[in-house]
């Protein structure tokens, strides 16, 4: 039986590749697909990959077809990585511009030569949209939107005013991690802190079911931590899509310990920066952030000190001042005083001895020109005459009783004034005698500062010196 006509497997694929190159020459193509596979060999400057295409919810790709970058492409993908931020790598998805090539050896495959930065950043930034708008559509209760900003139940959250307990979310093998450490452990105040590590990738595949875990591991703790740092030791801006995903950012909005992040490079804001207490750059600048916190309520600690010692100073100098014044007020008003009595004394004592001469010198005369009324008429022992005499003795013994009886009142009434006014009196009324040099003195007119007096009162001699002199009438 002799063989069907048949062809050698070359010309075979010589035949397909000059079909397609008929076909396909000089046409190129813009292509939606994702990376897969994908190898890169510097020496050779060329990228090796696959674009694949997968329906939703699919694990299997629908279309797979090999990919190669030679030089001109390796520029595109270079200038790529500097636009996005981030390395052309697996699992983006990319629009990029190719040519179809058949090779009998290696078969089919596409040679990029060209790629869409704006797609990528316009997809990621959709999905950053889209995540957005479904926080606060399903979280009404956690997350609203007001003007640019998005308030959260984190937001809200008060920050103690001391930030002492921290739960670290991360990596402790991460140069992150020892940044964070070295910093918050040498700061310049020797604050000192107690910080718990709760393990968790922050870029890759497990990434968000870490992150999920730890914080609510950190919730069921029953630790009264201060503040939850979450950081990040560097990474590709691929790594950090990881903090735009939905239920980590929906679980961080909701979180009631006030969120500090430092995941972020100094050009890179996530979703959940935007929904944490306070977002920061770095890991060093998370730890700064804290031990300025502590650092602003230690220096309103200081002010209050100061304010409070300042304030009691000028209280009791104040006081001082007034209890000076009071002295000085009670010293010079009770000379005054004394001064004043003294002087009503001496004028009691001079009515007393003029008017008891004068009460003496008139009933003297009195008496004499009575008596001489009488030598002057005859002694004419008649019954009339006796009678007047009788009369008269008998005036004279009432009159003299009754002068005699209101001059004992007027002298008691004198004396009871004398009590009432004298020293001893006067001090038992609160009043005070200064000495100066064993005189009494009733003015300040040649007491001068440093001179020495004494303060006499009802039970004690104060001893004093001078200290200011000051006129009460200026």
């Amino acid at each position: 039986m002799s063989s069907p006509i048949h062809i050698k497997l070359s010309e075979l694929t010589a035949k397909i590749g000059q079909a397609l190159k008929d076909a396909f020459q000089s046409d190129t193509y813009w292509v939606v697909a994702e990376i897969s596979s994908h190898k890169f060999y510097p020496d050779q400057d060329r990228h090796y990959m696959e674009l694949i295409e997968k329906a939703a919810e699919a694990k299997d790709p629908i279309a797979k077809v090999k990919c190669i970058a030679w030089r001109e492409g390796a520029r595109q993908i270079e200038q790529f990585e500097k636009e996005t931020g981030q390395p052309f790598a697996n699992d983006i998805q990319v629009l990029v511009k190719v040519k179809i090539e058949f090779h009998g050896a290696y078969g089919l495959s596409l040679i990029l030569s060209d790629i869409d930065t704006s797609f990528t950043l316009g997809n990621i930034e959709k999905q950053r949209r889209l995540t957005l708008q479904k926080l606060v559509a399903e979280n009404p209760d956690a997350v609203s939107k007001v003007g640019e900003e998005y308030l959260t139940n984190n937001k809200k959250a008060k920050l103690n005013a001391v930030v002492q307990q921290i739960a670290i979310v991360g990596s402790p093998k991460s140069e992150g991690y020892v940044d964070f450490i070295h910093t918050l452990t040498h700061n310049q105040f020797q604050y000192r802190f107690i910080t718990d590590i709760y393990q968790s990738s922050v870029q890759g595949a497990e990434a968000e079911n870490d992150l999920v875990e730890s914080l609510v591991a950190i919730f069921k703790s029953g630790q009264q931590y201060d503040a939850v740092v979450i950081i990040r030791g560097g990474g590709a801006k691929t790594d950090f899509l990881v903090f735009d995903s939905y239920r980590i950012c929906r679980t961080v909005a909701r979180f009631p310990i006030p969120i500090i992040t430092g995941i972020g490079h100094h050009n890179d804001v996530s979703i959940v920066d935007m929904l944490v207490n306070k977002p920061t750059k770095t890991p060093t600048q998370a730890a700064e952030f804290i031990i300025a916190h502590n650092r602003k309520f230690e220096e309103a600690v200081i002010s209050l000190q100061k304010t409070v010692v300042v304030r009691s100073q000028q209280l009791l100098a104040r006081e001082q001042q007034q209890i000076h014044r009071a002295h000085l007020s009670i010293t010079n008003r009770s000379q005054s005083y004394l001064a004043r009595y003294k002087e009503s004394l001496q004028r009691f004592h001079h009515q007393i001895n003029n008017r008891s001469k004068a009460i003496l010198y008139s009933s003297k005369h009195e008496l004499y020109r009575t008596l001489h009324q009488l030598s002057a008429k005859p002694l004419l022992m008649t019954g009339r005459r006796h009678q007047e005499l009788e009369h008269l003795k008998n005036h004279i013994g009432v009159m003299a009783a009754k002068f005699i009886t209101a001059q004992k009142g007027w002298i008691a009434h004198q004396e009871s004034m004398i009590k009432v006014m004298s020293p001893e009196s006067t001090l038992n009324r609160g009043f005070a005698m200064v000495m100066h040099k064993g005189k009494l003195k009733t003015n300040a007119q040649n007491i001068q500062p440093g001179d020495e007096l004494s303060i006499i009162m009802k039970d004690e001699t104060i001893d004093t010196k001078v200290t200011a002199k000051k006129n009460n009438h200026g």
